[in-house]
């Protein structure tokens, strides 16, 4: 490869490396592992990891057993380079709040086939572990399930607002005066999600978020579909009674 890719790197909670990524469109696996005494911080790059190899990656109970055990064993199988200090893009962020039920949530849900959702026992989980899954159906549904359970449309993509009480609804829907107050209580402390139609090759759904979050792959056909992702509550906006 002739030049190093850009992969967004997120922080793991693993004793074999600190943080991993992954882009489809290249088939490559990226891991960062933990520093050396020296300081140093070692990235790797293994070719071939494609995108149903990596939603079992997410999906195992370790993904450092996971990665020694099926990837780092077999070279001629996944060759990898290791990457220049220099050449890498920009540093991973600090670890956020680590959040064990959100990071199991996603791996649990991560290889799924599309059509998705949750079952009756995992919604009821979910919404009393205060997480929030996010994910698409058809061409027009950003779907909410968990702590709220709604969709908003964004047919083409779009941005929803979201805080802990839930997804706020668009604007130009509001008609009554009590609904319009709230809008306006609320919308400045809101987060944005937003829901990206066709943006990475290979995949229909993907979303863009500050908000902390653990991600999931939904398939189709033995193709990604949506990289969904799931919020823990906790870090949003609380809501005025």
């Amino acid at each position: 490869m002739s030049a190093t890719p850009s992969i967004t790197m997120q922080p793991v909670n693993s004793s074999q490396f600190a943080a991993y990524g992954h882009s489809p469109e290249l088939n490559l696996l990226a891991i960062q592992f933990h520093p050396k005494k020296t300081g140093v911080v070692d990235t790797y790059h293994y070719q071939n990891v494609d995108a149903a190899m990596f939603a079992e990656f997410q999906a195992a109970e370790s993904a450092g057993s996971f990665f020694i055990q099926r990837i780092k064993k077999f070279p001629d199988l996944f060759p990898f380079v290791k990457l220049d200090a220099a050449a890498l893009a920009a540093p991973v962020a600090a670890a956020p709040t680590h959040r064990p039920y959100r990071d199991q949530l996603a791996a649990s849900l991560s290889g799924r086939e599309y059509p998705f959702g949750l079952t009756k026992d995992e919604q009821g989980q979910a919404k009393a572990a205060g997480l929030l899954v996010i994910f698409g159906a058809s061409d027009d549904l950003m779907e909410f399930r968990g702590a709220t359970n709604s969709e908003f449309d964004c047919y083409g993509g779009g941005t929803a607002l979201i805080d802990a009480k839930g997804v706020l609804p668009e604007r130009e829907n509001i008609e009554e005066d009590a609904e319009l107050k709230d809008y306006f209580a609320r919308e400045p402390a809101t987060r944005k999600v937003e829901a990206m139609w066709a943006a990475e090759p290979g995949y229909s759904w993907t979303y863009h978020t500050d908000v902390p979050h653990a991600t999931f792959e939904i398939i189709e056909d033995g193709t990604p579909y949506c990289r969904g992702i799931v919020i823990d509550v906790a870090d949003l906006a609380p809501v005025a009674p």
